[in-house]
């Protein structure tokens, strides 16, 4: 009497496990579309928690390397805008220089002088203008530790604080030291510290008021002096700016050398192997038919 009630039963369980197994095999090769779609083995944390963790903290640090890169091009953008501004600052001394020499011909009369004297003031002027010069945020960019808005004024002595500020393992300065660049050495120990402008500025009125072709010369001797001294300056702190710029090149390749290791690893944790998941995709597709 109870046989066709177990038949019913045990046939309700074959119907159930089958719907069962329809179901996952329905759920596996939906995961196995998407994955596939996606190019990804791990789409979710579930998937594969380790993997996930891994990929998760490349992308991580390269998200940390793209910043720093960010940082890094705009220090140099900054430092390649001074090397630039030395540069010129380096030729306008060099017409100034051309100037005094200029002054000591023995056949310049004192209107000769005065003219030379006003030529080298309008030169001096564009070179007060070519050491204030800014990035594109404002910034001095011959601030060295920090200056104001103007790091020479109209006395032209520096505003701020001298030294020249470090980089790290991933960044260079994004400000050169102006107080080196235009500082001149005292002529004694206990000497008084001067800077190119306060020799220009010598060099003006000296050249401007010289009655006679002697003190011209007195003028011109000691300008010349002052000039290659201050040019070798410029030229040194410029050298400094190029090997920055060769820095920051190093620190580039070195990050980009990182992002394709990282990327690497980010793709072995999560990225899906597509002639394997092809494969799994065609068996699960069977096996569901």
């Amino acid at each position: 009497m109870s046989s066709p009630s177990f038949t019913r039963i045990g046939t309700a369980t074959q119907y159930d496990s089958a719907v069962r197994n329809i179901s996952a095999r329905q759920t596996a090769l939906s995961n196995l579309q998407e994955n596939l779609t996606a190019g990804k083995r791990v789409l979710r944390a579930s998937d594969d928690p380790v993997a996930a963790a891994q990929a998760e903290r490349a992308l991580t640090r390269i998200g940390r390397i793209q910043t720093e890169q960010r940082a890094l091009d705009v220090q140099r953008n900054a430092v390649a805008q001074a090397e630039a501004s030395l540069g010129d600052a380096v030729g306008l001394v060099q017409q100034m220089r051309e100037l005094v020499v200029s002054a000591g011909n023995g056949g310049h009369v004192a209107s000769d002088r005065k003219t030379i004297a006003g030529q080298l003031q309008s030169l001096r002027d564009q070179l007060l203008s070519v050491s204030n010069r800014t990035d594109t945020s404002g910034v001095p960019l011959l601030a060295a530790l920090g200056s104001s808005a103007v790091p020479f004024g109209a006395g032209s002595s520096f505003a701020g604080l001298p030294g020249q500020a470090g980089g790290s393992g991933v960044s260079i300065p994004g400000a050169l030291d102006g107080h080196a660049a235009f500082r001149l050495p005292p002529a004694t120990p206990a000497g008084p510290e001067t800077s190119l402008f306060d020799a220009i500025d010598a060099a003006i009125a000296g050249i401007g008021s010289a009655p006679d072709s002697t003190a011209a010369a007195a003028a011109v001797s000691q300008a010349l002096g002052d000039m290659d001294q201050g040019m070798d300056r410029l030229q040194a702190v410029r050298g400094y700016a190029g090997e920055l710029l060769n820095r920051a090149d190093r620190i580039t390749g070195d990050q980009e050398q990182r992002s394709i290791q990282l990327e690497a690893d980010r793709s072995r944790a999560e990225d899906l192997d597509m002639i394997q998941g092809i494969s799994n995709f065609q068996n699960q597709q069977v096996g569901y038919q």
